[in-house]
């Protein structure tokens, strides 16, 4: 049921489209999105309920928690990857499901940080992004604790819960950037067998 009201939420959001000539998007506020044809004639699409495709999402991310020990998991351990890859987490986990990548789980090096990540995807796509910056419990495993989420359609932030006190200070208007960016490295990573 949860999959088939999430998949028919994503399918009005992407197949949503205009009558005729070449379509872009604008976006005109976290809600609506104008659609604009060659013709330049401005049609409204229909209007994204944030609050509901983040309620999709959030369900989706409790079935494949709640699934995650009857999947397929593969650990690589960070040795042999680039430099900040491999000093900011020592084993980077890969969850799947029906041969697709659900879910990724960095890990930091225990006597350095207790922060970890986690992507969760959905056909290959980025939908949700966890920080723990205390994530690691007493005995090196991952807890559930949630400092930061970013949820995501499209590789787009469509909106960011921040309940740590932490504000971002980088150039960037968020951290939701550098987490697409990471999600998809990671994602290539995964040893294709």
């Amino acid at each position: 049921m949860k999959k088939a009201i999430f998949i028919s939420g994503l399918a009005m959001v992407l197949f949503a489209c205009t009558p005729g000539g070449k379509k872009t998007v604008n976006e005109q506020s976290d809600s609506t999105v104008t659609v604009l044809t060659t013709d330049s004639a401005r049609v409204k699409a229909p209007v994204i309920n944030v609050d509901s495709l983040i309620g999709v999402i959030d369900a989706e991310n409790a079935r494949i928690e709640s699934t995650l020990k009857s999947m397929i998991k593969t650990s690589l351990k960070t040795r042999e990857m680039r430099e900040q890859i491999k000093q900011k987490w020592s084993l980077i986990e890969f969850y799947s499901e029906n041969s697709q990548v659900v879910k990724i789980v960095t890990l930091p090096h225990p006597q350095i940080s207790k922060r970890t990540e986690e992507f969760t995807f959905r056909n290959g796509k980025l939908i949700l992004a966890i920080i723990g910056d205390h994530g690691m419990k007493e005995d090196g495993k991952p807890g559930n604790i949630i400092d930061k989420a970013y949820y995501f359609l499209d590789d787009k932030c469509i909106k960011e819960d921040n309940r740590s006190k932490e504000t971002e200070t980088t150039i960037r208007n968020s951290d939701s950037e550098r987490l697409v960016q990471e999600a998809g490295e990671y994602l290539s990573l995964f040893p294709k067998k």
